[in-house]
């Protein structure tokens, strides 16, 4: 069973991932940054969903993008699905630069979670 671990600065985003994804995925849910590296060490998931707007999670202005870039430099195998507020075409260009695998936009459909996911698991090493 692939890991994924859940990294969303709403609750109600972070649960909505969670059910959508706990029957067919073990995931892992993170409550900051820190926490993020410390599962990526310990349980070495296969995907990362992780929030674009992190300003409620941290006040050091880091955006998901550039979480996505430390933690690509590091665990380049990983996938990583950034969840975004906004369809925004530079913006999820520089999301991609910067390592994110795929973008989802809130309101995300379960439908599209799960096919953008069943992707990328299909491309885990």
């Amino acid at each position: 069973m692939k890991k994924v671990l859940i990294l969303n600065a709403e609750l109600g985003t972070q649960m909505q991932i969670y059910l959508a994804l706990c029957d067919v995925y073990k995931v892992e849910i993170a409550e900051n940054i820190e926490s993020v590296m410390y599962y990526l060490r310990k349980s070495k998931p296969e995907i990362l969903v992780l929030d674009y707007d992190l300003a409620d999670l941290q006040s050091n202005g880091k955006t998901g993008a550039d979480i996505a870039r430390k933690v690509k430099k590091k665990y380049n195998d990983l996938k990583i699905m950034m969840v975004m507020n906004s369809e925004d075409k530079r913006l999820e260009d520089r999301v991609q630069e910067h390592g994110a695998d795929g973008v989802l936009y809130k309101p995300i459909k379960n439908r599209h979670l799960i096919s953008n996911l069943r992707r990328l698991a299909t491309t885990v090493v």
